[in-house]
């Protein structure tokens, strides 16, 4: 028959403060360790007590703080801390809600973890009271900063767009994808080509500052439109040599006005050419049939200022058509500054300079390097 007077005193007499406390997991080991020395077992009692001895308790926690004594930085680093922790279920429960679980990505859960590290530390409490009221895509102007349009502060902006990652098919998540996923109220993951699902317009690429609009230069083989149109339209000799060794004519613009000059002083065949330089540009251009929007008449090839912008948008909607892109948002995860383009403005952005490459302004494309980067022009 076990003396329960006796025990409570016993257990009292050994707790620290010397009366023992419910909340408090040691109180609770001591009483743990007294029901052992007893032989007495409880099974419905040790659950509470293994319950209990999970972790600290809240309490413990605050008593602890209470005891020594904080820097306000160290007290910025505690209640970070306490913030995170307390959303992380929260905000796995958010990455989750707008596409991007363990199976998304290459690492799995160590990507996922990184991810919730990154956006527990920074201003979690600011997202979610943010989120509480979140922004449209849609209503976003064309150009602007995104931090100022969400109304979020830059710290937590820049902390946001900062998260990248590689999906499970090992192609990269860009930066300020993950942010523009789960801060709009009309964009989440992928649900096709693009890189993003955008409500009510389809898909969304997002072009980080240096982007591409297809391969990287130089990877790989390329076609040689030098030594093709050489080929093609001048005879074996020295001007056949010299058009094929220019180093002027490693520019796309140059080149195709080079031979076009040619076989218009030679009488030859400009119907040919053109058509010519049409399959030509194709095969560069993801053979798109869309050549012929851009050089189809002799005028198409006397301005190189004009050609070398002709050729900018023949690779961006070329690209949008292989990657079934509806829209495009080039942005600076660095700045915020975006540009939102719908694929049908794109070549009035080109022209506005709204996005511009970052090949020679007059020179233009090279041949082996016919996917150029891409970033924001001036406002």
């Amino acid at each position: 028959m076990v003396n329960i007077d006796s025990l409570v005193n016993e257990w009292a007499y050994r707790c620290e403060k010397g009366y023992p406390d419910m909340d408090s997991p040691s109180d609770l080991r001591v009483l743990k360790t007294i029901l052992k020395e007893e032989g007495i077992t409880i099974p419905q009692f040790q659950q509470v007590i293994s319950e209990q001895e999970e972790g600290p308790s809240k309490k413990e926690l605050i008593d602890l703080i209470n005891k020594v004594d904080l820097s306000p930085k160290a007290l910025t680093r505690i209640i970070k801390v306490v913030k995170g922790t307390g959303f992380r279920t929260k905000t796995k429960d958010l990455l989750s809600k707008n596409g991007f679980t363990e199976k998304d990505f290459k690492s799995g859960d160590a990507d996922i973890d990184r991810i919730l590290n990154t956006i527990t530390n920074s201003e979690v409490d600011e997202l979610f009271n943010y989120l509480k009221n979140p922004k449209a895509l849609s209503s976003f102007p064309p150009r602007g900063n995104l931090a100022n349009q969400l109304g979020i502060s830059s710290n937590l902006a820049k902390d946001l767009m900062g998260i990248e990652g590689t999906d499970e098919g090992g192609s990269n998540i860009g930066k300020i994808e993950i942010f523009l996923a789960l801060v709009l109220s009309d964009v989440d993951n992928r649900k096709g080509g693009g890189d993003l699902n955008w409500k009510g317009v389809g898909n969304l690429e997002v072009k980080g500052a240096g982007g591409r609009a297809g391969q990287q230069g130089s990877r790989g083989s390329f076609v040689n439109g030098q030594n093709r149109i050489a080929d093609k339209f001048i005879p074996q000799g020295e001007e056949r040599e010299e058009f094929e060794s220019s180093s002027e004519n490693v520019y796309i613009n140059y080149c195709l006005k080079n031979g076009f000059d040619y076989v218009t002083e030679n009488n030859g065949d400009i119907k040919e050419y053109i058509s010519f330089t049409q399959k030509l540009l194709d095969e560069v251009f993801f053979n798109k049939g869309l050549a012929k929007k851009y050089f189809s008449k002799a005028e198409d090839f006397k301005d190189l200022a004009i050609m070398r912008n002709k050729i900018f948008k023949l690779n961006i909607e070329a690209y949008a058509e292989k990657t079934n892109v509806d829209a495009f948002i080039f942005a600076s995860a660095t700045t915020g500054e975006y540009a939102l383009v719908n694929i049908d403005k794109v070549g009035e952005a080109i022209d506005q300079g709204i996005i511009r490459t970052t090949v020679d302004p007059k020179l233009g494309y090279m041949w082996n390097n016919p996917n150029p980067n891409i970033n924001l022009g001036k406002k």
